[in-house]
């Protein structure tokens, strides 16, 4: 699910929640992942809530400082979201 775009120096990055799953301890977690629509084969992939950086190639350090902030910035809000999406998703399966 695309979430939304970020634009950095005039470069659109998108954030796309790519799943929600469980953890060994039983906790909720979001996938998260950023693309850069100027090169194809940049990415980094977070995890919510902690905010953790998984795996990244083509970002710049200061670039994944930004996207951090991001998604600090916008954690709950994603959380809502996706909880709002999924909620949707059910009651029209229904």
């Amino acid at each position: 699910m695309l979430y939304g775009k970020m634009y950095q120096n005039d470069v659109p990055w998108s954030f796309y929640i790519t799943k929600l799953y469980e953890d060994r301890d039983g906790g909720e977690n979001l996938a998260i992942r950023v693309e850069r629509e100027d090169n194809p084969d940049a990415f980094s992939e977070w995890r919510l809530p902690d905010v953790a950086c998984e795996k990244s190639f083509g970002f710049s350090e200061d670039d994944l400082f930004e996207i951090e902030k991001f998604l600090r910035n916008n954690e709950s809000i994603m959380w809502d979201d996706y909880r709002k999406e999924l909620k949707k998703h059910a009651e029209s399966i229904a």
